[in-house]
């Protein structure tokens, strides 16, 4: 079987998804994985990458998500570019694509190509959308409008002047595989035969330079915002210092817009970095203070870490909603003190009862073989 993958360039897209990818391949099948620039080095280690010149590969001025006015136009440009990248390729046998790449799914309506649509977040159908449920966004009408307008030309010039641009945010699709088990999903038991959850995939540890100063002896808290939108230098600030009144020590990735000088001194009982050894962190760390981005949440109970979420935008107070409703973790709301996050990471890591909630969804979470259900999945779709 001939599989190209579409993607978007975000690692919580990409990384969940390699290790399914590689097993197809091992099991004969020739598989191509749509990367840009910087994702291309990972992603060739495992499938074949369909290289292109992406917008949304680390931009010199990350796009607020709720700014509809600039992110749209840049939703657009990243379609444009994969759709063109996807389409000069040789004809695959069926198009697997990330939930957020339009240009996966106009490949398959322009060929006609069996899709299976990927869900590294909360899935949506017609009890629960995280567009409708958990609405993050400012739209504006001229924004929109101009937009759509837009959308309209790009499909003509495609070949697709019968699809709606209203579509391109359309979800359907006959098979769906969610990178999660069930029990995470909000109304996980309204999904129908259309989609497949599978046991989610974890990176292996990095067994990076830091992990001597990791396996210290005091309590660790792992903080982070992710990989896209990690500016928020009073975040950093406010968890650091909240971890200092525990007596903690705090690993921190920073991404690459802020600073050390930004969260003023530093004891040697905070280690900072643009991007953390996450794995490696993860495996000793008593809290994970975070997003709430879905793919990094499941890596951190996947290694029996409890969460404490600072959601930013909608998805993510999902994510923050389902960890409460799971009892594995709280959501810290805004306005936030450091007495405020050092209560929060004190309660959290001290509650036998959550321990217990957590040390149960690792058991889920890890067992099997991930890489091979979603395989199987993929496999199944096809035949």
């Amino acid at each position: 079987m001939n599989v190209l993958y579409a993607s978007i360039p975000a690692w919580g897209h990409t990384f969940p998804v390699l290790p399914g990818l590689a097993e197809l391949r091992g099991r004969g099948h020739r598989v191509r994985m749509l990367a840009s620039a910087s994702f291309t080095p990972e992603i060739a280690r495992r499938v074949e990458p369909v290289g292109y010149d992406s917008p949304m590969d680390t931009p010199e001025h990350p796009v607020d998500l709720a700014d509809m006015g600039r992110v749209l136009p840049l939703l657009l440009a990243e379609a444009r570019a994969a759709f063109a990248a996807l389409a000069a390729v040789d004809r695959p046998d069926v198009i697997v694509a990330d939930v957020l790449s339009m240009a996966g799914w106009l490949l398959a309506e322009a060929t006609g190509l069996p899709l299976v649509r990927v869900w590294p977040v909360f899935a949506s159908n017609s009890e629960f959308s995280l567009h409708t449920d958990y609405a993050s966004r400012t739209d504006d009408a001229a924004s929109t409008a101009e937009f759509f307008a837009a959308a309209a030309d790009f499909l003509a010039e495609v070949g697709l002047s019968s699809v709606s641009p209203e579509r391109l945010f359309d979800n359907e699709a006959d098979h769906n595989i969610a990178l999660y088990p069930r029990e995470l999903q909000p109304h996980g038991d309204t999904f129908d035969e259309r989609f497949t959850f599978v046991r989610p995939c974890i990176r292996p540890p990095e067994e990076s330079a830091d992990l001597a100063w990791l396996r210290g002896e005091d309590p660790l808290a792992a903080v982070t915002l992710g990989t896209v939108f990690t500016g928020n230098a009073g975040f950093f600030r406010t968890c650091v210092a909240g971890v200092a009144r525990l007596g903690w020590r705090a690993a921190v990735a920073v991404g690459p817009t802020v600073s050390r000088s930004d969260l003023g001194p530093l004891s040697d009982r905070v280690v900072l970095r643009e991007r953390l050894p996450m794995i490696d962190t993860l495996r000793h760390a008593s809290v994970l203070v975070s997003h709430g981005g879905l793919t990094s949440t499941v890596e951190a109970l996947a290694n029996g870490v409890p969460v404490v979420i600072a959601p930013q935008i909608g998805e993510q107070c999902a994510v923050a909603d389902r960890v409460e409703a799971l009892g594995v973790g709280v959501r810290l709301r805004e306005p936030f003190t450091p007495a405020i996050v050092a209560d929060q990471l004190s309660a959290v890591a001290a509650d036998p009862l959550l321990a217990a909630r957590v040390a149960a969804l690792r058991a889920r979470l890890c067992g099997g073989h991930p890489g091979a259900e979603f395989a199987d999945a993929v496999e199944h779709a096809t035949t």
